[in-house]
Order: C-alpha cells, then structure tokens, then sequence
C-alpha cells in the first residue's frame, strides 16, 4: 500500500457494541409497531386507493465495519394486509444503516417481486425528520428490477420521509415514481402510515454477548 493511500482495511478500535445508543436518528423507530394507511397504487381504469393494515418491527443487528467505516443499523421487516383479509398486500424487509461519521441514513429495501433499492440522505442525529432517495441507474442509491416491472412498471425514483412524533408514534410518507406502461406520464404510487409502538426492541447479539 502507498504510503499515501487511504487505510480502507483497518476497523476501528473499540466498537462499541451497543447499537441501540448510536442509531442517531434512527433510534426512535426501534421495536416492533402496528397502524392503519392509505395507499393509492395503479390501476387499468388509473388509479385506486386502498387502506391497509400494516405490522412493522424493527430490531437493531450487530454493528457493521466496512474496514474504517462503521455502521449501526435496525433489521425490518413489513408486513401489510387490505383491511379484513390475511393475504399480503405488501412483505418488505431489509435494513435501515445510520453512519455516525458522515451522517447518512441508509435503507435497504428488498420485495418478493423481483426488486431491490438502495436509498440514501443526510441527517443529524437528533433528526425527527429525513428523507431518504433512490433514482433509477444510481450505482450508489439505485434500484433494480426484474423484466416484468423494468418493461411494464418502471421505478424512476423511489423517496420516504420518516417523521417522529411528539405521541410516540412516528409516521412515513412513501412516494413511488412509476412509469407504467402505454401512459404518457409518471405515476406516483404513495404510501402514508402513522404507526405505534406496541411492543420495544430487544437489545443486539454482541451487546447481550459482552454482558454489558
């Protein structure tokens, strides 16, 4: 290695491995939560709004070092049932990341219909409100999708607003950018939820570990 080239391969020294205190502004969503949205999606005849019931829960992983970079994280997973059905209308899972050292919030989006994202923004960490953005052929906030929905409904741009409430609650404001087939115009697929805590997180593997 040169002697002026960055150090990428060493971790740092000590982690602390308690994830719950070094989640920035993330800390407030750890736990698993429940509320009722509203989400207005596409449709043959246009478009179609459609209330849901959704479960999400949300429990903070080991910290992550990519050599010098640390991450602190919370794993989710989405669950979203139409209103007096057991069937999922949505099931969602991936992780939300905070870098303490740049002040990014990342979250990692993965559904059981052949699409991934990556979406990315800035936040302090005692932020009750940020935005996180993925646009379409990113190669650092993107997203990728299969044939079926890169041909007939194509993501252009993906962004959600998280907002943590006075009450507790916090809230989510989703919007999708479509760009579906045989239409002139994008369409955005928007998603809104205010969700409460109805059960707290439990604490990360290593901090259990250590016995701290």
């Amino acid at each position: 290695m040169s002697a002026n080239a960055p150090d990428i391969f060493t971790e740092p020294d000590p982690i602390d491995p308690d994830t719950l205190k070094n989640l920035g502004p993330l800390a407030p969503l750890a736990g698993t939560w429940e509320g009722q949205g509203l989400d207005t999606h596409p449709v043959a005849e246009g478009s179609e709004d459609e209330p849901y019931l959704e479960r999400m829960e949300l429990q903070p992983i080991d910290p992550q070092p990519n050599g010098p970079q640390l991450l602190y994280g919370l794993r989710y997973h989405t669950f979203i049932t139409k209103l007096g059905e057991t069937e999922a209308f949505h099931d969602q899972v991936g992780y939300w990341l905070w870098e303490p050292a740049t002040g990014t919030v990342t979250q990692t989006i993965a559904i059981p219909r052949a699409q991934v994202a990556l979406a990315m923004g800035p936040a302090k960490p005692n932020d009750t409100r940020f935005t996180v953005r993925a646009t379409r052929g990113s190669t650092s906030a993107g997203i990728c999708s299969g044939p079926f929905l890169e041909q007939h409904f194509q993501t252009v741009e993906y962004a959600v607003t998280i907002t943590v409430n006075g009450d507790g609650t916090f809230t989510y404001e989703q919007d999708t950018v479509l760009q579906v087939g045989g239409r002139p115009q994008p369409f955005h697929h928007t998603d809104r939820n205010t969700l409460r805590r109805i059960a707290p997180a439990v604490v990360n593997p290593k901090f259990i570990a250590e016995g701290r």
